[in-house]
């Protein structure tokens, strides 16, 4: 059973003022920088629709245990504060920004986003969107592959 299979959660905190998006992309089978993240072992995220990381699977696995300690409060929390980084990263001009703050933050965003939405484990991690939206204090999180 996927459990990100349209999972929504609410999010105990304010949301952001944008809506912001990070997305496990899926190869298309191609030969274009998605498939070469994938090749390497790495995970390809899509952060909004303009930047393309390249996250060692070994980063988003440590941030999966340095999170197991969290309260679903505290973890609310530290998603509410990424995605309004991330939403200010992106209203200021993504040029201008931090890559790698930008990038941190995505991934915190992610995983707290998929521990939230039942994920047992990080070798569960596959193509998937985590959206939080501006409007409301509501995650979303849903399978793409």
């Amino acid at each position: 059973m996927n459990p990100l299979n349209e999972a929504v959660f609410p999010i105990d905190a304010a949301a952001p003022d944008e809506a912001v998006s990070v997305c496990y992309a899926s190869s298309g089978g191609g030969s274009g920088p998605v498939e070469a993240i994938a090749a390497r072992g790495n995970v390809p995220l899509l952060i909004g629709d303009s930047v393309l990381a390249e996250v060692p699977r070994e980063q988003l696995e440590g941030e999966w245990h340095a999170s197991a300690g969290l309260s679903d409060v505290e973890a609310a929390d530290y998603c509410r504060r990424a995605a309004s980084r991330l939403s200010r990263a992106f209203d200021s001009g993504i040029a201008s920004a931090d890559l790698p703050e930008l990038v941190a933050n995505a991934a915190v965003l992610f995983v707290l986003s998929l521990r939230k939405a039942g994920v047992a484990s990080p070798c569960e991690i596959g193509p998937c969107t985590v959206r939080h939206d501006g409007s409301g204090s509501v995650g979303f999180v849903s399978a793409t592959g």
